[in-house]
């Protein structure tokens, strides 16, 4: 028996019972049983992608049967943030709570088994499952991306960039001319979440330690620019990296977005106001 007892891993539905003289067994449990996990996040995901060309579908029926008009757009705006943000919260109260009690449960385990010869199997199995509790923070970001705050656009965006250098060893600078009070708040709305995607890009394909947000207010159409110096990329790769979903926000307000890239010379993403 372990000196800390019998351990219960509640985990996706099912138990685990871990006992120290049974490390193998427990081992073989986990490794198992993080594959599981690793498949229902894949399902997940297939579900979203489902989700979101029903939506599509739906929204495009909606097109054709009705002449457009400012009021459709909002509903269909309406209808794609309801979804999201039910995709967010299954995926919050399903898979992302199971994995922080596993992390959890494993921290303590670790703790108390230093030096067993099945360390290193549980180690590895215990950062599979930090990584995997990321990538679905990381999801649940995009699906719910945070309202401009208090200090407005320009001040959410230099504490993103705080948490850039903090976290990710990337510098991000940031200009702006004129005052984002010349934007109505939905065109603010607008560049906040398209700021924050080319962010998110930068950091997961470019590979670069520096980016540059350059927001033009006062000028018309305003335009905004997000530039890095990484690894770039062909232009037939230019409808990936969710760049639809940053075009589709562009529109959503008369405006439209470009991207400049080559490889091997850096990215850069343009945000064009409605004329």
């Amino acid at each position: 028996m372990s000196p800390f007892g019998p351990w219960l891993l509640v985990l996706g539905g099912g138990v685990i019972l871990v006992e120290g003289a049974v490390a193998g067994v427990w081992s073989v449990r986990l490794v198992r049983q993080g594959r599981s996990l690793s498949a229902r996040l894949e399902r997940e995901r297939g579900f979203v992608r489902a989700d979101v060309a029903r939506l599509r579908e739906t929204l495009e029926e909606t097109r054709q049967s009705q002449d457009p008009a400012t009021s459709l757009k909002a509903a269909e705006e309406s209808a794609v943030a309801r979804e999201r943000a039910r995709m967010a919260r299954e995926l919050h109260d399903g898979l992302a709570t199971d994995l922080a009690g596993a992390i959890s449960l494993f921290k303590v385990y670790l703790e108390g088994h230093r030096g067993d010869a099945s360390d290193t199997t549980l180690i590895n199995i215990f950062e599979i499952l930090e990584r995997m509790l990321k990538q679905v923070r990381e999801t649940l970001a995009e699906l719910r991306p945070r309202p401009i705050g208090p200090e407005g656009l320009v001040g959410d965006l230099r504490h993103q960039a705080e948490e850039f250098a903090r976290l990710y060893a990337i510098r991000v600078e940031i200009a702006s001319s004129g005052t984002e009070d010349m934007l109505p708040p939905p065109q603010r709305e607008v560049v906040n979440q398209v700021v924050r995607e080319a962010l998110t890009n930068v950091r997961k394909h470019s590979g670069s330690s520096i980016c540059r947000v350059r927001m033009h207010f006062a000028a018309r159409p305003f335009l905004v620019e997000v530039s890095d110096e990484g690894r770039g990329f062909a232009s037939s790769q230019a409808h990936g990296y969710g760049l639809v979903g940053m075009r589709e926000r562009a529109a959503g307000i008369g405006g439209r977005l470009e991207v400049v890239s080559t490889e091997g010379r850096g990215t850069t993403v343009f945000l064009f106001g409605p004329r």
